[in-house]
């Protein structure tokens, strides 16, 4: 061998030896790529759930098919923990959420909640007809996370959740407190709406540990809304859009509706919140357990069952 093809023979294998990460890399990027590819097309396909008066829609007891549901790790948690979903909350003025991976239409929804540490002013409930914004704001803190999530939509959802939980996600929640409270809002495009305000009721079992069932009755434009089978009477203002002001016992600018109608027939995800209030401070830890989803038309949910 001459010492010219002794030296190609050493530059063949140091090239391939460079080329090897490279093609390890493109690999990646290419199978990054087909899944992504993959994800914003099955996202894109959602099954709405209805039935029949009475049938059993759903039911989740967190035993198992915990891939159903919205789990991650950060400031605002939400994972399984004793068979329970848990959702915590650190920061105040922050809320934390999960929904089941079906969308529903017509739905009558109860689930048992049980706020297991922080302040008692609290606020947490059943999240529901949750949709993802159409014109794709982005809400992540930089410009480069942005063209991320655009670009691989997997990475922009697991970006979500840890800087932004609730960005870009139109819904509606009906929230109790452990101080004895509930309340209904509407975020849309961003922009939130307190549809009835606070108002304070005996029948929400009040204090940590304490367990209050939760139920959201939608049909139609139609929502009703329990606490502990007891409907919930709602402060709703005259003024369309308005936020709703109560104080003093007194529904101010509206009045007491047992139900409240909206503009279009309620339809999308379904889930749990809970939320730290400014005035009550981070910290909150809530287990929710026993959700069921019935389609509408009976009185209470142990009549649909029976």
């Amino acid at each position: 061998m001459t010492e010219s093809s002794g030296a190609a023979t050493v530059s063949k294998r140091a090239r391939a030896k460079w080329m090897r990460p490279l093609v390890q890399v493109a690999f990646t990027l290419v199978a990054l790529l087909g899944a992504n590819l993959l994800y914003a097309n099955l996202a894109t396909r959602s099954i709405v759930l209805s039935g029949v008066p009475g049938e059993l829609l759903y039911t989740a007891t967190f035993a198992g098919f915990t891939d159903e549901w919205d789990l991650y790790a950060g400031q605002q948690s939400s994972a399984i923990v004793d068979e329970r979903l848990q959702i915590s909350v650190a920061s105040p003025q922050t809320a934390g959420w999960s929904a089941a991976v079906h969308e529903f239409a017509d739905f009558d929804m109860s689930l048992s909640a049980i706020a297991v540490d922080g302040p008692i002013d609290n606020a947490f409930g059943i999240v529901f007809g949750m949709r993802n914004v159409d014109e794709g704001d982005c809400r992540l803190p930089a410009v480069v996370l942005c063209g991320l999530s655009q670009w691989l939509p997997l990475v922009g959802a697991a970006l979500g959740q840890v800087f932004d939980p609730l960005g870009g996600t139109n819904y509606y929640a009906f929230l109790i407190s452990s101080d004895g409270y509930y309340a209904l809002r509407q975020i849309r495009d961003g922009e939130q709406t307190i549809l009835s305000a606070w108002i304070p009721t005996d029948h929400i079992r009040t204090g940590l540990q304490a367990q209050n069932v939760i139920r959201v009755v939608a049909q139609g434009t139609e929502i009703r809304f329990y606490v502990n089978g007891e409907l919930m009477t709602l402060c709703l203002s005259d003024a369309t859009g308005a936020t709703s002001t109560y104080a003093a016992g007194e529904c101010i600018g509206g009045s007491m509706r047992d139900n409240y109608q909206s503009d279009l027939p309620v339809s999308g995800r379904l889930g749990a919140i809970a939320e730290a209030t400014q005035s009550g401070g981070g910290g909150v830890t809530v287990q929710f357990d026993d959700i069921i989803v019935v389609s509408p038309g009976y009185p209470t949910i142990e009549d649909a069952k029976a």
